[in-house]
C-alpha cells in the first residue's frame, strides 16, 4: 500500500514538475538575479531584456513553424545573414527601406520556398537540406557584402525602429504584436489547426484530407519570411549588418526552440514556450554582464540551463512511461 502511495506521488510530482519545471527553472533564475544585482530588477532592464530577446524570438518562431510540421530546419544560419546584409546594403546604396525590406523578405522567402520543394515535395532529408541551405546563402552573404560588415547607423530607418513609445521601444511592441498574431493564426484558425495536425500524426491529417506537401511548403516558405524579419530587425538593432551574423544567432535560436518544448509539459514546439526560452537565456546574459563577470561563464549557464531542461524534460518522459505501462 505505502509502495503504491509512494509511486503515486512520485508519479504526480512528475508531472507537476513536467509542466511548469522549467517555468519554476526561470523564476528561480530571475530570483537569485534580483537578489545579485539591484539593477536587474529595474525597469529600464526589462525593457532592455525584450529589446535583446526581439531579433532571436522572431527567428525562433519561424523555427517553430517547421518545427510543427513535423521537421527541423537549419538554414537560419545563412538565411538571417543574407537578409540583413541585402537590406543594409540596399540602404545603404539609396534604395527606400520598403524596397530593402522587399528583398530582404523575398529573399528568405525564396530560400524558404526552395526547402520546401526539396523537402516537401522531392522528399529529401530536412536537416541535410536545410544545412546545405545555410552555406549556400552563407557563401552569397559573403560573395554580396565581400566580407565586410555593412553599417547603417546614420539611417533615418534606424531611429524609427530603435526609437520609442513611452517607455517601451518600436522594436518591442513590433516583436509583441506579431508574437500575438502567430499565435492566434496557430490556435484559432483553419490553418493553424492543419499545421499542428501535421506535426501530430502525417497519416492521421492525411487520412483528414489535410494536404500535408502544402502544409509544410507553407510553413518553410514562412519560416524564410521570419528568418529576414529577424535578421533586419538585429542590423537595425546593431545599426548595421555584421557578416555571417545568422551563424551566431544559430545556437542561441536553437536553444530557445529546445527550451520551448520543456514548456508546460507540451514535448513540441509551441509558441509560448518561444517566449519564456528567449527571456530565460537573454535574462542569464544580462544578469552576468550587469554583475561584471567574463562572457565565458554565461554560455557555462546557459548550457547548464539547457541541460537541467533536456534531462527534467528526460527523466518525466521515463516516469510517464512508467506509469503507462501499468
Amino acid at each position: 500500500m505505502d509502495k503504491k502511495r509512494a509511486d503515486r506521488t512520485g508519479m504526480t510530482l512528475a508531472k507537476f514538475f513536467d509542466v511548469w519545471g522549467s517555468l519554476l527553472t526561470f523564476a528561480v533564475l530571475i530570483a537569485v538575479f534580483c537578489l545579485l544585482s539591484g539593477s536587474f530588477r529595474t525597469g529600464t532592464n526589462l525593457i532592455n531584456i525584450l529589446t535583446q530577446s526581439a531579433p532571436t524570438l522572431i527567428i525562433a518562431l519561424g523555427v517553430t513553424f517547421v518545427n510543427m510540421s513535423g521537421e527541423s530546419d537549419l538554414s537560419l544560419g545563412g538565411i538571417v545573414g543574407l537578409s540583413a546584409s541585402l537590406f543594409c546594403g540596399f540602404i545603404a546604396n539609396g534604395s527606400s527601406p520598403l524596397l530593402a525590406a522587399a528583398v530582404s523578405i523575398g529573399a528568405g522567402a525564396l530560400f524558404g520556398l526552395l526547402n520546401g520543394i526539396l523537402v516537401a515535395c522531392a522528399g529529401l532529408s530536412s536537416f541535410i537540406t536545410t544545412i546545405s541551405i545555410m552555406f549556400l546563402t552563407q557563401g552569397l552573404e559573403y560573395a554580396y557584402c565581400g566580407g565586410s560588415s555593412l553599417s547603417v547607423r546614420d539611417h533615418p530607418v534606424v531611429k524609427v525602429v530603435t526609437a520609442s513609445v513611452g517607455p517601451v521601444p518600436v522594436m518591442v511592441i513590433l516583436t509583441l504584436v506579431l508574437f500575438a498574431a502567430v499565435y492566434l493564426v496557430m490556435h484559432q484558425t483553419k490553418l493553424g489547426l492543419h499545421i499542428q495536425a501535421v506535426g501530430l500524426s502525417q497519416d492521421a491529417a492525411k487520412f483528414a484530407g489535410i494536404s500535408v506537401k502544402r502544409i509544410k511548403l507553407v510553413m518553410f516558405v514562412l519560416a524564410g519570411v521570419f528568418y529576414a524579419l529577424g535578421g533586419m530587425l538585429n542590423a537595425l538593432r546593431s545599426s548595421g549588418s555584421i557578416i555571417y551574423s545568422g551563424q551566431r544567432l544559430l545556437l542561441p535560436v536553437l536553444a530557445v526552440t529546445y527550451i520551448a518544448k520543456t514548456i508546460l509539459g507540451t514535448k513540441r514546439a509551441n509558441i509560448p514556450g518561444i517566449l519564456v526560452g528567449a527571456l530565460m537565456l537573454t535574462s542569464i546574459s544580462t544578469a552576468f554582464t550587469l554583475l561584471s563577470m567574463e562572457f565565458y561563464y554565461t554560455l557555462i549557464a546557459q548550457g547548464i540551463v539547457l541541460l537541467f531542461a533536456a534531462i527534467l524534460s528526460v527523466s518525466n518522459r521515463s516516469v510517464m512511461l512508467q506509469e503507462d505501462l501499468r
